[in-house]
């Protein structure tokens, strides 16, 4: 297998996954630009993202505190807005200066790289939390125990649900199921390229992963290797292995600016939120906050901490934390963009190991800050509550469920296919449980509550 460098030529692949055969899939088959329409294919995927239900369901998802605690809070959907901002920054800036590239010189795609760049890194990141259950992360946790217990290997992963809404089950469109997004999209989107089966081989040292960073986690379910495949050859990354459904290849470079603005955006303003949470105090989220701006030069560093002094002297502190998180996020955008000019080489090489932060001027504030948050935040017991009763709600529903997956002809069985109108397209167990899967992965926090409370009998308001 060839272990030539990326080429951003390839790498920016406007060819749509449309589900139909591969070898339309590879000349980019699918839905033209309309006439008049001047938004550039990934603006399009921007698009297609933001309308859809999967997204907007995001509103009513937890991102670290349970909802309707109070106005200040986010939600997964405020969440992934605000990522998509910044990676839209981080992408401009590489594709500004990508235009003056030898690649690229004389070519039509130069003047319009920065806007291209930018919305292929901000559709991807409007999507990272699209494939998030209810509750976050005990909701993935929760599944797979429900599922373990009865003796199904289940094993729930965000990232992997994400791609699988996003090109089979997100929806119907013109010419195939999904959102249809292009290959330079779905790359940037995938943040662990490798497939279920090949990071399961790799957690069992059956076989040594080329890049340790590639396979930490899965961003491919076995059943989405086709879609994998589509992106590989599209975008040019380089291979790590192909063996039935045991898949992988090298990160695409422009998921490194999207996990960037993904820890950035998530450990600043959950910082913010904790205070508005009365979680942390305002001495703690100044210190670690303004460790962001510490490396800025001497005349930016007195103009921050001049203002801040002045909102400390009239009591503003909640205006004081808001002011410190916007002035990090920008720190920190400068820092993981000159991270990925110093390590471009290596990035596309498929060699570079470590997120844009850990190699950037802030690793040891985004080190210091992720710690604190852990031990301080993310164990508080106003989010342990939250996780908790995450637990209750998704193992009961995803036994429930079970009961159709493995005996849809009971009468049980019978009356929930009815009533949740699943299909059954497969007719097989394994079809049924990831039927099970993808809708109890795509409830939002209230209507798994709902769900429930409605089965267990604690309410009969409503209809399922």
């Amino acid at each position: 297998m060839s272990q030539e460098n990326m080429q951003w030529t390839r790498l920016l692949s406007s060819a749509r996954w449309t589900g139909g055969p591969a070898s339309a899939r590879a000349r980019g088959a699918g839905t033209p630009p309309t006439a008049g329409d001047s938004r550039n294919p990934f603006e399009r995927d921007y698009g297609r993202v933001l309308y859809s239900s999967a997204f907007r369901r995001l509103q009513d998802k937890t991102q670290v505190f349970p909802l309707g605690r109070n106005d200040y809070v986010r939600t997964r959907l405020t969440h992934s807005l605000e990522v998509s901002y910044v990676g839209r920054s981080l992408g401009e800036a590489l594709g500004d200066r990508l235009a003056g590239a030898e690649e690229f010189a004389g070519t039509p795609a130069a003047g319009s790289l920065g806007a291209r760049v930018g919305a292929a890194v901000a559709s991807a990141c409007l999507a990272h939390d699209v494939g998030n259950p209810p509750f976050g992360h005990a909701g993935e946790k929760a599944i797979e125990e429900a599922f373990k217990r009865r003796g199904r290997a289940v094993r729930f992963e965000g990232n992997a649900q994400g791609l699988r809404l996003l090109t089979k089950i997100g929806g119907d469109s013109i010419d195939g199921h999904g959102l249809q997004p292009t290959a330079g999209t779905l790359g940037a989107f995938m943040k662990y390229p490798c497939t279920e089966s090949f990071w399961l081989a790799a957690k069992n040292r059956e076989i040594v992963p080329a890049n340790r960073l590639e396979c930490k986690k899965f961003s491919v379910a076995d059943t989405e290797a086709d879609v994998a495949r589509f992106v590989r050859d599209a975008c040019g990354l380089i291979p790590r292995g192909d063996a039935g459904t045991r898949l992988a290849f090298a990160r695409h470079p422009l998921a490194f600016l999207v996990e960037a603005a993904d820890d950035l955006c998530y450990l600043v303003a959950d910082m913010e939120d904790s205070f508005n949470a009365k979680i942390v105090s305002y001495d703690d989220a100044r210190h670690f906050l303004s460790a962001f701006w510490k490396h800025e030069d001497a005349a930016r560093r007195e103009r921050v901490e001049t203002r801040l002094r002045e909102m400390e002297a009239r009591r503003d502190l909640h205006g004081a934390v808001n002011f410190m998180r916007a002035t990090a996020i920008g720190g920190g955008i400068r820092a993981a963009t000159e991270a990925f000019d110093a390590n471009e080489g290596a990035i596309l090489a498929g060699t570079f190991e470590k997120s844009l932060f850990e190699a950037s001027r802030l690793s040891e504030e985004m080190a210091a800050l992720r710690a604190f948050s852990l031990a301080e935040i993310y164990r508080a017991r106003v989010v342990g509550s939250v996780e908790l009763m995450g637990f209750q709600v998704m193992q009961a529903l995803a036994d429930f469920f079970l009961d159709w997956a493995e005996n849809p002809g009971s009468a049980k069985g019978e009356k929930i296919a009815s009533v949740f109108r699943f299909r059954d397209e497969t007719g097989t167990p394994e079809g049924r449980v990831r039927e099970a899967v993808d809708y109890i992965s795509g409830m939002t926090d209230s209507f798994a509550l709902a769900t429930y409370r409605r089965l267990c009998g604690i309410s009969d308001g409503g209809n399922f």
